[in-house]
């Protein structure tokens, strides 16, 4: 009998002991969660009326826990939101779903609104009867605005491009028809002041030869700017397709030195052609890529003082063909390398002035070896000399 009597008293000890230590664990989770500042955590009953409140709860929606415990939940939505039962909808797809998960905007106690995450869990005893609902609320208002601004901010953004797309496609459109409309009587009045100065037109004043020479020489180059703009119309329109074929490096090289040759020899400059290997293919458009070729060539020789020299090599390396233009010219300042390539950029230098161009070369040039899927390089020091370097990729 005293046995039994003390294996009672030690189950009713050890049952104390846990029921002890669990209003304990209960205790420190009431603490922890009434002393919660960023959140508001509070339960309802299954009918959605307010039962706790902490801390966190009342630096959010502003009410103390004797404003609002028996206060329905309702309370903290917007007009609208209560119109369309919203509240009510919110408990029953809790109760269906186990939890639901919301932002919108909430009414604190002064009325004022904040923008809120809210969180409700749907509670069940064992039998599984519904018993209430546990609510967390973290105010969201500030990164809300953030996002607001944002959304805002790249709405601007998005207008404000597509009218640089329009205003640029605008300019593009104006480049071409104005390059048209120029060409014409450009070439017109090339042919009457060729027909003038051939003496087709009878005899011309020796006086008056000089000035008429000049306009022709002046005329050339308002064709040849004409030209400099329709070509890169072209080209940033897309129009510019390309018909590749295999071409061979070397004897293209060759064409271009020979055909610019009068040029190079009549400013008293040597041009020298290294091809490092024998036969060099490629798949090339061979009147685009030739043109590249002009304009880099007689770049180097147009920015080189007279007795200066120009080297043309070709190599294979890996997986391209490398062409390099190299000359012992003014040379470009580093600060300037980086917008060479761009629209209407001219380098000011020692030779700048008497040089006639639009700044299109470059870029134009630039685009058509990105369309044969290379690329194009530059190295310079002021002074000492300029080397441009193609790359293209291998004929497959």
């Amino acid at each position: 009998m005293t046995a039994r009597i003390d294996t009672t008293r030690n189950r009713l000890t050890k049952l104390l002991t846990r029921h002890n230590e669990t209003l304990a664990e209960l205790k420190r989770y009431k603490e922890l969660v009434e002393n919660v500042q960023d959140y508001a955590i509070f339960l309802m009953d299954k009918n959605g009326y307010v039962q706790t409140w902490n801390k966190g709860a009342k630096r959010t929606n502003g009410y103390s826990a004797s404003e609002i415990i028996g206060k329905h939940f309702s309370i903290f939505y917007p007009k609208e939101d209560i119109k369309k039962q919203k509240p009510q909808q919110e408990l029953i797809d809790a109760q269906k779903f186990g939890r639901i998960e919301d932002e919108g905007w909430r009414i604190h106690k002064d009325g004022s609104k904040f923008w809120s995450n809210v969180i409700i869990t749907a509670l069940f005893d064992d039998s599984g009867t519904l018993t209430g609902f546990a609510k967390v609320t973290r105010n969201l208002t500030e990164r809300k605005i953030q996002e607001d601004k944002l959304k805002k901010a790249n709405v601007l953004l998005k207008r404000q491009q597509e009218e640089l797309k329009r205003l640029n496609g605008a300019k593009d459109e104006f480049i071409s028809l104005a390059s048209h409309q120029l060409r014409t009587p450009a070439t017109a009045i090339k042919q009457l002041l060729g027909i003038i100065l051939e003496g087709f037109a009878g005899d011309v004043p020796p006086h008056l030869l000089p000035p008429i020479q000049k306009s022709y020489e002046s005329n050339e180059r308002l064709i040849r700017i004409v030209n400099s703009l329709l070509k890169v119309a072209q080209i940033d329109a897309g129009k510019v397709v390309l018909d590749k074929t295999d071409v061979k490096i070397n004897d293209l090289v060759r064409d271009v030195i020979l055909e610019q040759q009068k040029t190079i020899l009549a400013r008293k400059q040597t041009v020298t052609f290294v091809p490092k290997n024998v036969s060099l293919t490629v798949q090339a458009d061979p009147q685009y890529f030739r043109m590249a070729l002009e304009n880099l060539v007689d770049n180097a020789s147009k920015y080189t003082f007279d007795g200066g020299t120009i080297e043309v090599t070709t190599k294979s390396q890996k997986d391209d063909i490398v062409v390099a233009i190299s000359d012992n010219g003014v040379g470009i300042a580093s600060e300037n390398l980086a917008s060479l390539f761009e629209k209407f950029q001219r380098i000011p230098n020692d030779l700048s002035q008497s040089v006639v161009g639009s700044g299109l070369g470059l870029y134009w040039v630039k685009k058509v070896i990105e369309l044969h899927d290379g690329r194009i390089e530059v190295k310079s020091e002021v002074g000492k000399g300029t080397t441009f370097t193609i790359y293209l990729p291998k004929r497959k």
